[in-house]
């Protein structure tokens, strides 16, 4: 059983709408479909208990604001590990409130595996592929829309993965920072 912390921003319907049909065309759903779009906050692990991460998520987000999020570019991203390249929606506004809340959130239980080798980019995952040039030609067609989709971060949630089964949602905190 892995723990994960994400955050599902809140958007217009119609914009719902283009990232669900992006990541059903394009394998986007790396987790599973009924989670939806969300951006990883802290990856999955095992380096805690739920009680200590519910709480430790109720500390961050008591220091946390919500957050305003407007994505206008996509770019592509190599799994060094997988071979696959996703192709990310990244938000050019709160870009950098997301990259300080990723940093606190990895404090306390969560401390011992914040990964340094591997760079933090806040993002929404669109789609996976085997070839990167497919994946670099899908963004180079999203980014010539002119994307302008704005969102809103008001909880993280705490899910519990675990093999053959469904994602459970054991936590939802407000951030009210």
């Amino acid at each position: 059983m892995s723990l994960v912390v994400l955050g599902r921003p809140s958007m217009a319907a119609a914009d719902r709408a283009w990232i669900d049909a992006l990541r059903d065309r394009h394998r986007g759903a790396v987790f599973e479909r009924a989670i939806g779009a969300h951006v990883t906050l802290v990856f999955p692990t095992e380096a805690t208990d739920p009680t200590s991460a519910t709480s430790h998520l109720a500390t961050v987000a008591a220091e946390t604001a919500p957050i305003d999020l407007l994505f206008r570019a996509t770019m592509p991203w190599l799994d060094r590990y997988t071979g696959e390249t996703y192709v990310y929606l990244v938000p050019d506004a709160g870009n950098g409130k997301l990259i300080r809340l990723h940093d606190h959130l990895y404090s306390g239980p969560f401390s011992d595996v914040l990964r340094l080798d591997l760079p933090f980019v806040p993002h929404i995952t669109l789609g996976r592929f085997g070839e990167a040039k497919v994946a670099k030609a899908l963004v180079d067609d999203l980014n010539a829309q002119d994307i302008e989709l704005r969102a809103r971060l008001d909880t993280v949630e705490l899910f519990r993965l675990s093999e053959g089964e469904q994602p459970r949602r054991l936590a939802e905190v407000a951030l009210r920072g």
